[in-house]
């Protein structure tokens, strides 16, 4: 899927680089160099977006740790990304007409939220 580059530039202002890779039919973006709420161990992340719906959730953002927060998470996946491997916790949300970073973000309150 094509995204509009003005959503892709957003998108990268949230780490120090951002690729773009596409794996069984979908589009990922990895960020690196992602700050994290405060609160979460570690601070700064590698991490991979999935804007798109697969496994019942609506978005995903895969961690290349799993993060210490406030509230536990439920570490419920481990995938293997672009020859990486990832974490992601439980959290869904619906983001019809949110941009890449706004679906990012939603995601990141998945660290502040019981």
């Amino acid at each position: 899927m094509d995204y509009p580059q003005e959503q892709i530039a957003e998108l990268k202002a949230y780490g120090t680089a951002l690729s773009q890779f596409s794996e069984d039919g979908r589009t990922y973006f990895r960020i690196e160099g992602l700050s994290l709420p405060e609160g979460c161990t570690p601070q700064v992340v590698n991490a991979v977006l999935q804007p798109t719906e697969a496994e019942g959730y609506k978005s995903r953002v895969f961690f290349s740790v799993q993060i210490q927060s406030r509230f536990p998470r439920n570490w419920n996946t481990q995938r293997r990304l672009n020859e990486e491997n990832w974490h992601a916790f439980s959290w869904n949300f619906e983001p019809n007409g949110m941009s890449l970073a706004q679906i990012l973000v939603e995601h990141l309150k998945g660290f502040t939220r019981p």
